[in-house]
């Protein structure tokens, strides 16, 4: 491939345009945990006589973005007031919670606790405290007992009487009791058989009206036009398409017309914008590594909580933490690692596969052991074992700051719904984006609740409702 070329114009150009043999009403694109709350948000709430597909590229649900993650149900406390982050994360917490009481997944609500380990960093807690009972969080107005994120701002003795394993350093902490853990594998099983079984369906009032939901594996998608007439798109899918690529073999080719197109496709889902989105439009990606490790040994003999260090000025990296499986293992991570440029993931959306292995660097492990120690000093740095590594698609460049969730449904591309930059806390916030996203097309494309389709809104509008 030329060096100029992007991946997706180089697809466009082995692909010709091919018109459609079938079609259906939704095609999500992506098996993560975004993409399949989506999709059985759809056959739930969009009509029976409705078709949803699910296209997933690996033989696997859930195997990139949402297999590589901490595992944590985040509280949302970290995030602007007016952030899509911060309302879907609270909303999407409790759907959690309750989805995995109901459907017996695995969680756990372990508790966290932010910790302060000098008079510096005091301040930040306390302003995250302040963030907590801000009116926009209050369950009942004028009441801070009642917040949706429940905080306490404790001493340094408190938070060692609750985690003893705490260094002498610490000198103040926020308990936050809502934090807590999943099985990710288990959800991602749970909302699979909510999209193709009805008899599991867990919302008993849509059983007579849902739609009929399928999920499609091993399939990519190399090509998205839009309909001549404007009114739909055609895709076409690409099954057997693995290990074909560098003889120039092509797999098993379908084009389909569809009149809503989602794109969930997570780390792929920059590339897929090519050829669909105007230039002004388009997004860049910058997929960030993250390293974990794990640790047997002495220093955390006592943990059962999360613990977390006050984080650097970019929010979506919450620092180099101590977590939980629901064994209760216990790992460190993830860091920040800058693995490539826009332009990289430009020609190659692929690229960021061979850096998933963990770094086994000295100076990685070094730095790990130096974070952790700050506020876990008795810990034995030889013992950090690399576990594993997952990417981040991010759309904001390192260093940049707070990014929010991109979720973009434009009037001048009606049924084409982008899902971009589903960093932390994606897992957290999915079901309610599955919940926001199905609503949004079930009021600006099928016109569900409105008596005439009018111009697309802010996304932000009306999704509490």
């Amino acid at each position: 491939m030329p060096p100029s070329m992007s991946r997706a114009k180089l697809l466009r150009q082995l692909y010709p345009y091919k018109p459609p043999s079938t079609s259906v009403d939704h095609l999500v694109i992506g098996g993560g945990v975004i993409g399949l709350s989506v999709a059985a948000g759809l056959v739930n709430t969009t009509g029976k006589d409705k078709i949803t597909f699910l296209v997933e590229r690996r033989g696997q649900s859930g195997q990139e973005t949402t297999a590589r993650n901490s595992e944590v149900i985040h509280s949302g406390i970290y995030y602007p007031l007016d952030s899509l982050k911060s309302k879907l994360c609270i909303q999407g917490r409790d759907m959690l919670y309750d989805r995995c009481e109901r459907l017996k997944i695995g969680y756990k609500r372990t508790g966290k606790l932010v910790v302060a380990t000098s008079e510096s960093q005091v301040p930040y807690l306390q302003n995250l405290q302040t963030h907590s009972t801000h009116p926009s969080f209050l369950a009942r107005p004028n009441d801070t007992s009642s917040s949706i994120i429940s905080t306490s701002l404790i001493s340094g003795a408190e938070a060692r009487d609750l985690e003893p394993d705490l260094s002498s350093d610490v000198c103040a902490a926020l308990h936050i009791p809502s934090t807590g853990i999943i099985d990710s594998q288990g959800l991602v099983n749970s909302l699979a058989l909510e999209i193709e079984d009805p008899d599991y369906d867990p919302h008993p009032t849509t059983r007579d009206t849902r739609g009929e939901g399928v999920i499609v594996m091993g399939t990519r998608i190399v090509r998205i036009d839009r309909e001549e007439d404007g009114k739909g798109w055609v895709v076409q899918m690409e099954t057997g398409w693995e290990g074909l690529e560098k003889g120039g073999e092509k797999g098993e080719v379908e084009s389909v017309r569809v009149e809503v197109v989602v794109n969930a496709a997570g780390l792929g889902a920059v590339s897929l914008l090519e050829g669909v989105v105007p230039k002004e439009d388009m997004i860049e990606l910058y997929p960030v590594k993250g390293n974990y490790m794990s640790y047997k040994g002495p220093g955390v003999g006592k943990v059962s909580r999360l613990i977390y260090p006050c984080p650097s000025a970019n929010v979506d990296h919450l620092g180099t933490h101590l977590t939980l499986d629901l064994e209760g293992h216990i790992k460190f991570g993830p860091d920040v690692q800058t693995i490539g440029t826009h332009e990289d993931a430009t020609c190659d959306p692929n690229f960021w596969q061979s850096h998933l292995a963990p770094s086994s660097s000295p100076d990685i492990i070094a730095s790990f052991a130096r974070s952790v120690q700050d506020y876990l000093p008795a810990i034995n740095p030889s013992l950090l074992t690399p576990d594993y590594a997952g990417i981040r698609p991010n759309i904001a460049p390192p260093e940049a700051g707070f990014s929010d969730f991109l979720i973009r449904h434009h009037e001048d591309r009606r049924g084409f719904v982008e899902l971009l930059g589903f960093n932390s806390p994606g897992l957290t916030s999915s079901l309610a984006v599955g919940e926001m996203v199905a609503r949004m097309i079930g009021r600006d494309v099928w016109r569900i609740g409105r008596g005439i389709r009018g111009k697309v809104q802010d996304l932000a509008e009306g999704w509490e409702a």
